[in-house]
């Protein structure tokens, strides 16, 4: 309890330099408040959803718990890239009439996370309400498009890599069509099987016919009959030799058309959803920022809390030291004064320090 008196006894006796400590931070930040700039807020909301999978079918389904994982992963990463990325760099990039650095957006741009909640807040600050909504729209545009376009990555190199596969095979199957086209010229022929059908048929009506002429003893027809089937068996004997190489070429066809439509579908798949991610649907801007109407408010009374309670500690820490050294030089005076009494007792003459 005397302890306490005692500092409370010193406190008393410094009270001005406490005081006074007080008044000049205080006055100090209320004053560069009252003297700053108006700066005019602009901000907007911007609600986020599961973004589509990317090495998934195109209509896949997340369960509950990996789409609130997915909706909290998307919001931090694109605070972290509207705050830490060059996002800002983009956004005056579109706007070349406002004269600013990125690294000074980025300096006025705040971005907000509200718990429990599927939105992100986007604010920049600017001296006038135009500029502050302009700016304000163009990050959170900026930042959008920049946040699918890395999404996206993955999905692109996937289509890149699928186009590159799909002119191969592109280019074999034509050269395999090439190859058969001239087959079919060289040896006169359309399609083999229905070439070869036709000669057994043709066959079949000249045996038929060579029947009837030498039933009917026509022995000139027969003849002729018979030198018209030996030329149609050689036909069709050279056909049957074809088959084998024609065989071959219709299965590489085959293979090469099919695997030419499997790459295309990729393609047109994988396009889709890069379009999709690129679009960014997921990340919607509820409201553009409009024009504040009233500006940012200079006296925060955080700050002017924060430093009056700052100014309060750091005058009773000075008070404790100017009472230490004034007790010092108490302490000191008087020592000065016994031993020059016990000189004059001595009959010697005071020291002189």
């Amino acid at each position: 309890m005397e302890d306490i008196l005692k500092y409370l006894k010193i406190v008393r006796r410094w009270w001005w330099v406490i005081a006074l400590l007080f008044v000049s931070t205080v006055g100090t930040i209320a004053a560069l408040a009252l003297l700053a700039e108006p700066q005019y807020a602009g901000w907007l909301s911007m609600h986020v959803s599961a973004p589509p999978p990317q090495e998934e079918p195109l209509y896949s389904r997340f369960n509950r718990e990996e789409m609130r994982q997915e909706i909290e992963y998307t919001r931090v990463n694109l605070s972290e890239l509207i705050l830490e990325g060059d996002v800002p760099y983009r956004a005056l990039k579109n706007l070349p009439e406002i004269q600013m650095r990125g690294s000074e957006l980025r300096d006025r741009t705040t971005v907000e996370l509200p718990e429990n909640s599927q939105f992100v807040i986007v604010q920049v600050s600017a001296g006038d309400p135009e500029t502050a909504a302009l700016l304000t729209n163009a990050v959170a545009e900026a930042g959008i498009q920049q946040y699918g376009e890395l999404l996206a990555s993955s999905t692109t190199n996937t289509r890149e890599f699928v186009e590159r596969e799909l002119e191969t095979a592109r280019e074999e199957l034509e050269a395999v069509e090439r190859e058969l086209t001239q087959f079919q010229v060289e040896n006169k022929v359309g399609n083999l099987n229905s070439a070869i059908s036709s000669q057994y048929d043709l066959l079949r009506a000249l045996r038929l016919e060579l029947d009837l002429a030498q039933a009917n003893q026509q022995s000139y027809k027969a003849r002729t009959l018979e030198k018209a089937i030996l030329e149609r068996e050689a036909e069709l004997q050279n056909l049957i030799g074809l088959t084998t190489r024609y065989q071959e070429l219709g299965d590489r066809l085959d293979r090469a058309r099919e695997t030419y439509n499997f790459l295309s579908e990729q393609r047109t798949e994988a396009q889709i959803k890069e379009n999709q991610i690129l679009a960014a649907g997921f990340i919607q801007i509820i409201t553009p920022a409009q024009p504040p109407r009233h500006p940012v408010a200079t006296f925060d009374i955080k700050l002017i809390v924060l430093g009056a309670v700052a100014s309060v500690m750091a005058g009773v820490l000075l008070a404790f030291l100017l009472e230490y050294l004034r007790t010092s030089s108490v302490l000191n005076g008087l020592l000065v004064g016994k031993r020059d009494l016990e000189f004059v007792a001595k009959g010697k003459a005071p020291s002189v320090e």
